[in-house]
């Protein structure tokens, strides 16, 4: 089994990336770097260099996005025959052990519908008492964030894949829908495997419903709010019209109750409509 790591950068905390690749380039037989143009590329390159021998570098002359990365990494490990891609955020760290309790698990299932693996995460911003109340060692769930995901790379490229166009935000959902629309399963270990900061979040209630707030940037807005238009076309039967509603109205009770720059959000969040209705009709 050939485990391809891939990370997508973009201005990383150098002290956190740091620890992110230290975790990370034990467990894997090589490393995909993709940078987004970041300022701090220098010193990117400075903390890789002792691992110069087991990672690939590939910097873009902008930033591409999320989803571009993270196809030139899939690209990367079908062309040099990985069969396994672990994908983490720059932020994350990763635990000692992850990448053996996910081959434990493949080695272990018997069936040929395994399309991806993801584990129990923690966000430092949070304290999450479920991590510590799961009754079964492996579950099936509909989708998983990218960080911590381990990738079937040959089950990826019988779908569609990611998305180039949508950038950054719900890419990791459609990729999950695209997997478990052909028949293949995702499932989670519950073992906490990955350690991530998403922003700086915070605990939430709307109607009584417990949300997260990430404070993400407002750049960020725009596409949290068009990209559901993507899915909702996407994903017809498994996020429909209602899903797509009720993510409209939850991104903006989140904006109005509980997010800073209100007027500069808002500005975004009709933006993202507008655009988001423009591609639905395309």
């Amino acid at each position: 089994m050939r485990i391809l790591g891939g990370i997508v950068t973009y201005n990383p905390d150098i002290d956190r990336f740091k620890d992110n690749i230290s975790s990370l380039i034990g467990q894997v037989d090589f490393l995909y770097l993709f940078d987004n143009d970041s300022k701090n590329f220098t010193k990117i390159m400075q903390t890789i260099s002792e691992f110069s021998e087991k990672v690939y570098v590939f910097k873009s002359h902008k930033n591409m996005g999320i989803a571009d990365g993270l196809i030139h990494t899939m690209n990367f490990a079908r062309d040099n025959n990985y069969d396994w891609v672990l994908t983490v955020d720059q932020d994350s760290i990763i635990d000692i052990n992850l990448v053996d309790q996910y081959k434990k698990t493949i080695n272990n299932y018997k069936n040929n519908d395994l399309g991806m693996l993801t584990c129990l995460i923690k966000d430092r911003n949070f304290t999450d008492v479920s991590i510590e109340r799961q009754s079964t060692d492996l579950e099936e769930v509909p989708i998983c964030i990218t960080a911590g995901a381990f990738t079937n790379v040959n089950k990826y490229f019988l779908t569609s894949g990611y998305d180039q166009n949508m950038f950054i935000d719900l890419v990791d959902t459609d990729l999950c829908l695209n997997l478990t629309e052909k028949g293949y399963k995702i499932l989670r270990i519950n073992y906490l495997g990955l350690y991530q900061e998403i922003g700086h979040g915070e605990n939430k209630k709307i109607f009584n419903k417990n949300i997260i707030v990430h404070h993400s940037s407002i750049f960020r807005e725009y596409f949290m709010v068009r990209n559901v238009f993507i899915l909702n076309m996407h994903h017809p039967l498994t996020f429909g019209k209602t899903e797509l509603i009720k993510a409209l109205i939850l991104n903006f009770l989140i904006v109005l109750l509980y997010e800073n720059h209100k007027v500069k959000r808002l500005k975004q969040y009709v933006r993202g409509v507008k655009d988001g209705i423009d591609v639905a009709n395309s």
